[in-house]
């Protein structure tokens, strides 16, 4: 780990077209007025104040749909392990780094998902303010990144930027784009710490996500939460899955079997634990029959220490993006306002 200073935005632009040198550069830019992942060559300037994409970037590594097996009819079991491209995603934020770095202690031995992993330079931008909806301050995931990336960009309001590298990958990516630093100073060091403190306080007051949190994680196994509110809430979930697939930390699949003539396919495929038969045991046993049953536990799975990762990490990084996809509102915020006691 180490860090520089940049002389200006432009050094981000000139590294992020090194980058597209031997990479294929994935960054957020405007689509119909929408943020969006898009393949650069990283022409222009970069948008440094555009809001994160509403879909994070956990499908490069962990895809909807990963052959893990295959057969050809003679017998013969065919590899499956990606040969992936060298890519590089520039602009993650520390909500997105919170998440990868979860997925890399949860798929930490799988080789899919590993050889895509290690194919990828991630650099991060940290928010200097908090973005609509988020909440990563309150679970402990950003507005400043600390986990996952290879280059962490801070801008600074003279135009400077600060570059952490937490990778030798990381700092080989700046001077291999000929983009070259300065010690970061007393005075500089000074700055970062006002940034951080302004962006903590521009997240508005939430002391029902406090009260819920402390609520789920009420010893043994949140029994301040009485199961009629667990059931009220059940019938707000529609069963969409809207929620499962835009969260960048949940990991549930299923596995499939797909026939092609005599040869074939197994697949894991993206599951919700929101579906009713997600759970559902041959026996026809189901420890979770009703919706609300089916929220407590995804809930629980988010937001209680019970199932956190390592360094206390919890499941959910307040990015917000439940919420936004959620007809239901049970999304993180929703969830912990009725509670919290907020509704």
């Amino acid at each position: 780990m180490g860090a520089g200073v940049l002389a200006s935005r432009a050094a981000v632009d000139r590294l992020r077209r090194g980058l597209a040198r031997d990479r294929r550069v994935i960054e957020p830019r405007s689509v119909d007025g929408a943020p969006l992942w898009v393949e650069t060559a990283g022409e222009g300037a970069f948008a440094w104040t555009l809001a994160p994409p509403l879909v994070g970037v956990k499908g490069w590594f962990f895809p909807p749909r990963e052959p893990v097996l295959a057969w050809d009819g003679t017998g013969a079991v065919l590899p499956t392990v990606p040969s992936p491209d060298r890519i590089a995603f520039v602009g993650l934020r520390a909500c997105d780094l919170a998440a990868i770095a979860h997925l890399d202690a949860h798929f930490g031995a799988d080789p899919w998902y590993r050889t895509r992993r290690d194919a990828a330079l991630l650099v991060g931008v940290d928010c200097l303010q908090a973005c609509a909806g988020g909440f990563c301050i309150e679970v402990d995931a950003g507005p400043f990144a600390r986990a996952a990336f290879d280059l962490n960009l801070t801008p600074l309001p003279d135009g400077r930027v600060v570059a952490a590298w937490g990778s030798a990958v990381g700092r080989a990516a700046l001077a291999d784009a000929g983009v070259t630093t300065k010690a970061v100073d007393e005075g500089t060091t000074l700055l970062l710490g006002e940034l951080a403190t302004t962006a903590a306080a521009s997240f508005p007051v939430r002391s029902y996500v406090a009260r819920g949190l402390a609520r789920l994680n009420a010893a043994p196994a949140g029994a301040a939460i009485a199961d009629e509110e667990w059931q009220a809430l059940g019938p707000r979930c529609l069963a969409c899955t809207g929620c499962t697939s835009l969260c960048p930390t949940c990991t549930c699949f299923t596995v499939v079997d797909e026939l092609d003539g005599a040869g074939g396919a197994r697949a894991r495929v993206w599951d919700s634990c929101l579906l009713e038969g997600f759970q559902r045991e041959a026996s026809g046993h189901h420890p979770a029959p009703r919706p609300g049953d089916r929220v407590r536990r995804f809930w629980y799975h988010k937001l209680s220490r019970d199932f956190a990762g390592p360094g206390g990490r919890l499941g959910c990084v307040g990015c917000g993006r439940c919420d936004v996809t959620c007809p239901g509102t049970i999304g993180a915020l929703g969830v912990l306002a009725a509670l919290g006691g907020e509704r």
